[in-house]
């Protein structure tokens, strides 16, 4: 296949205050791909709608249901008449067909070929979305745990204690890696925030590589115009991304975390850290890639 004609989906996933959105703006740039804000409802479809036939019209009308529900489907531009009408319109066809559809509505006025997905909340259901796309493909983006740890206790989320944000980041880390080991290397890549702050342009080219995209120098203004593609659904939690990234948003652990919580994180966390290559306290043998894969299979969910 021609660099720039696979339109296959891809999907970029990570532990929540990585970098996600960060990275979703730079590919919105690229003249190609368009990625919407976090669509959320595929979880609830996948649990409720069957994907292994074609979908009736009772079925795609439940769909609709899903969609117009989910909470998030307030930050896209679709009318809800109109996604219940093409949804029942379609049928019978299968689920793919339908859930493609639906992107392409939302991404119509952009004028591109190609959709994304960025929703952190799908690594529950990775395999679900690799097997609906054949051909589609995983960007995991992975931040220093330390750092995902002290920015998720100033917005609140996962967990009340650096406990549970250790144990919420190593199993994400392990979902990615769970996911390199099952995919391979040709569906299959995983990120670091540092790079991306640090090695801007040539992280964002192996990202493109990756998906069979030509880079665009465009991509590195991603902030010129971020405060239009960013949700306020849940608040101001995304003010950097309206500047350049800047080397000090690297490793901030190292002047905001306290000795006895870096102890307490690498406790927990260690092996990922030293996986991801990540400086710790402890001298340990870095974990080999995919034997990382510990997780039990049930999701951590937020406090």
């Amino acid at each position: 296949m021609t660099r720039g004609s696979d339109n296959t989906p891809f999907f970029v996933l990570g532990a929540a205050r990585s970098g996600t959105t960060m990275l979703r703006l730079m590919l919105n740039r690229h003249s190609r791909l368009a990625i919407p804000f976090e669509s959320q409802f595929l979880r609830q479809i996948f649990a409720e709608i069957p994907s292994d036939r074609p979908l009736e019209a009772y079925e795609a009308d439940r769909m609709a249901d899903l969609v117009i529900g989910e909470k998030n489907f307030r930050t896209w531009h679709l009318d809800t008449a109109r996604v219940r009408q093409e949804l029942v319109r379609l049928a019978p066809s299968p689920l793919a067909v339908l859930v493609d559809a639906l992107f392409r509505m939302e991404i119509a006025e952009s004028g591109k070929p190609r959709w994304g997905d960025k929703t952190p909340n799908y690594y529950v259901c990775w395999q679900q979305l690799m097997g609906l796309f054949p051909g589609s493909k995983l960007v995991h983006i992975i931040r220093d745990g330390r750092d995902v740890s002290g920015s998720l206790e100033k917005v609140g989320w996962h967990g009340p204690t650096g406990y549970h944000r250790a144990c919420y980041w190593q199993q994400r880390v392990e979902m990615a890696h769970a996911a390199a080991s099952e995919l391979g290397p040709g569906r299959n890549l995983i990120i670091r925030y540092e790079d991306l702050v640090l090695e801007t342009r040539a992280t964002l080219g192996a990202v493109c590589d990756f998906l069979g995209e030509t880079f665009e120098s465009k991509m590195l203004d991603f902030f010129e115009d971020a405060g239009e593609h960013i949700s306020d659904i849940d608040g101001d939690v995304h003010g950097k991304l309206e500047r350049a990234p800047r080397p000090e948003d690297v490793g901030r652990w190292r002047r905001e975390m306290s000795l006895v919580r870096q102890i307490q994180f690498e406790a927990i966390a260690g092996d990922s850290l030293r996986a991801m290559s990540y400086p710790c306290l402890f001298s340990h043998p870095a974990a080999p890639l995919s034997p990382l894969y510990r997780w039990s299979g049930e999701p951590f969910e937020q406090a």
